[in-house]
Parts: structure tokens; sequence; C-alpha cells
């Protein structure tokens, strides 16, 4: 079983604490250290290679965004989860420019959600709550909302089944895609009804338009 390892960074000790109970007791995730503020963070991604940052933005010394900004270009950067009580929308757009694929405002924490986005990012996933989905939705140009949506969907992909949508979109067969994982075509066959299903697509040629809009595939892969 994988484990997942988490810092958390929070100049607030009591919402620090808050958050160790629920992670503490999901046996998939080992927290390996907590930070109070964003220069702290940076040394301790260093040292403890955590997979998923839980990242606060207002915090003295060096904010969770200055800190985003140093840590994430590293191409084995852990991926980057805010936990903030900040909910106007060019702080949101701004934490998703420095490199943040998650957004979960305080006021909206429950213990399943929190785990939920934490193994959405750590797989490479998107994650947004409700409310922030939908303030993006009212302020963002008519094109942007359709993409963040998609990205929603793309992220409550299993890693199975995106990697079973990026061998459709590369143009495999049913019969070739069963060859490489090893499955019978009729099961692949059942598995890309259950991901047209969670992507809202009809068909293939849908589910591979969708794989190529979000960056699943690229578009020269397909030539």
């Amino acid at each position: 079983m994988a484990i997942t390892k988490i810092l958390i960074v929070d100049d607030h000790d009591f919402f620090r604490r808050s958050l160790l109970f629920p992670l503490e007791m999901e046996n998939r995730i080992e927290i390996v250290g907590t930070a109070t503020s964003g220069d702290q963070a940076i040394g301790l991604v260093r040292s403890a290679r955590p997979d998923v940052v839980l990242m606060d933005l207002n915090m003295p010394y060096l904010s969770g965004l200055a800190a985003m900004e140093r840590i994430t270009p590293d191409e084995t950067a852990p991926a980057v989860l805010v936990l903030t009580g900040v909910d106007d929308a060019d702080s949101i757009l701004r934490a998703f420019a420095a490199g943040a694929v998650g957004y979960l405002r305080k006021d909206m924490i429950t213990d399943e959600m929190l785990v939920s986005a934490i193994f959405t990012v750590a797989n490479g996933g998107i994650f947004l709550d409700p409310k922030t989905f939908a303030l993006l939705r009212a302020v963002l140009p008519t094109s942007q909302p359709r993409l963040v949506e998609e990205r929603l969907r793309l992220s409550q992909l299993s890693p199975d089944q995106a990697e079973l949508l990026r061998l459709v979109a590369l143009g495999y067969e049913n019969e070739q895609i069963g060859l490489e994982l090893q499955v019978a075509s009729k099961t692949i066959s059942n598995r890309l009804s259950q991901i047209y299903l969670l992507l809202r697509v009809s068909n293939r040629v849908q589910a591979s338009n969708f794989a190529l809009r979000n960056g699943l595939v690229d578009i020269s892969d397909t030539l």
C-alpha cells in the first residue's frame, strides 16, 4: 500500500493540530513535518520530501504564495493543496499561477473532504471545494469555467482510469489496450463506459478530445 507523505504549513497552532487527528487516523498518510511559515516550508520540502504540502497563504516571514513560487518550479516538487481562509478570486488565481493544484477553504473542510483532496492532488488531479469552484465560474471568462470543470472531472479518475484514457487518446484499440494492460478486451470496454460516465462524454472520440484538451497527452504524440 502506497503511503502519501504530508507536510502541514500554517502559522496557527490550533489549526495545525486540528488537522493531525483525521490525517493520523488514515493509514495511507504519513505526516513528515509541520511548519509555521513559508521559509520553514521550503527547508522541510527539501529535507522531508513530502508528496503533498498543505499550504496556508497568509503567514509571517514568507507567505505561502511566495513559498510556492520557490517550491513548484522543481520537477520533483510536491503537489501543493492550499488550505486557507482567503476566498477572493484574485488570491485563488494567483495561488494556481504560483503552482497550487488544489484549493480548499478552511470553512469548507470536513475530514472526508480533506482526505479526498489530498489523494486527488497526490495522484495528479486538481481539487476545488464547491464554494471556490462556484466563485471561479462567476468571475472567469466563459471559456475558462468549462476548463476548470473538466479538470475537476478528470481529477475524479483513478490512476488506472487515467492511463486507460491516455491510451485511448493515443489511438489504441480495445484489443491493443487489453494486451498492454493484460486484461480482456471486454473488461476494457466496461471500464471505458465508466470513464465516459465520469467525464460526461458519449464516445471514444469525445473522450480522446477531452484528454487532449486537458493535457493528458500531447497532440504530437497522436500523429
